[in-house]
């Protein structure tokens, strides 16, 4: 009985030694893909190389106030790079950094992870590469982000949100690059922008500097409807509007303070999401119909949906 026991703990000790390894293996080869990024305002993130001229992807909130950062790459230099891309509903920023030679990570384009997946979160707060172990814990489809962002995938880790972790690198067990790492979409959640999204969003503002985003320029908030209303609109609940910017589309187009909105074209406004898909990109500059409440009576405005400013 000793002996077989032994024999096991011998095995299960190989085991783990082996594992071990790989995971060791796996982070000494991408931390070379993972830089540091010194954001005046806050501590170090940290940002993923896209290409070997220096265009590094890094999270819009830890740059939002800059134009130039110190990037310091996996060798101890530290070099200069300028911000020439911006995408807030993303919260992804695009640096061009002052080197060559940089090792991007091997994209995994076509890879769909599942939950319960191990994974890996590289981040690079310091000089050398930090490393957390965790798993993949959701992964969701056909998601706006609360600033109007569309993902077609999104996916959510159990890795603890550690200083630096926005920026970093989400890694798969194979070595594949799973997506960019933020803490800034959504407050306490470890989220990835996938590998599809990110290269989407990376060509556009290679090429325009921003996404193109529609806005009215209100606030709302979703209100009950009372039951005579509910009887004449056919619908429960709609949203008050609470603030309405100056010159801005919704401005322009009639919209008041303690309008109702009921409905965006053939949408039902329940909620404040409900008026994203009326402000993609392909809207902007064209007609938006409202169906509006106001003192106690409905009436059709047409807004010219804007483009929203850059932030």
């Amino acid at each position: 009985m000793p002996d077989a026991w032994s024999g096991r703990e011998e095995a299960v000790s190989a085991s783990l030694q082996a594992l071990s390894a790989e995971i060791s293996g796996l982070v000494e080869a991408a931390a070379a893909s993972v830089v540091r990024v010194e954001g005046r305002r806050r501590s170090a993130s940290s940002g993923v190389v896209w290409a070997a001229d220096g265009v590094i992807v890094a999270s819009h909130h830890a740059v939002d106030a800059e134009d130039e950062v110190p990037v310091g790459l996996h060798d101890g230099k530290t070099v200069a790079a300028r911000v020439v891309g911006r995408d807030p509903g993303s919260d992804l920023a695009l640096l061009r950094a002052e080197a060559s030679g940089l090792v991007p990570p091997r994209w995994a384009d076509a890879r769909a992870p599942k939950p319960g997946e191990i994974v890996l979160a590289l981040s690079r707060p310091g000089r050398s590469a930090r490393a957390r172990l965790g798993i993949v814990s959701a992964v969701a489809t056909e998601w706006r982000t609360p600033a109007g962002a569309r993902f077609e995938s999104y996916l959510e880790s159990d890795v603890a949100l550690h200083p630096g972790f926005s920026g970093s690198l989400l890694l798969a067990a194979d070595g594949a690059a799973l997506g960019v790492n933020t803490a800034g979409l959504l407050r306490g959640s470890s989220l990835a922008v996938p590998t599809p999204v990110l290269r989407r969003v990376v060509e556009t503002l290679l090429a325009h500097g921003s996404i193109r985003r529609g806005y009215l320029g209100i606030g709302t908030q979703p209100v009950a409807l009372t039951p005579d209303l509910r009887a004449a609109t056919g619908q429960g609940g709609a949203l008050i509007v609470l603030s309405v910017q100056p010159d801005s589309p919704a401005a322009r187009g009639g919209i008041r303070l303690g309008d109702v909105l009921l409905r965006a074209g053939d949408d039902v406004l329940t909620h404040p999401g409900a008026l994203v898909p009326s402000l993609d990109a392909d809207r902007v500059g064209r007609e938006l119909r409202l169906r509006v409440l106001r003192a106690g009576e409905e009436r059709e405005l047409a807004v010219v949906v804007g483009e929203r400013p850059a932030a």
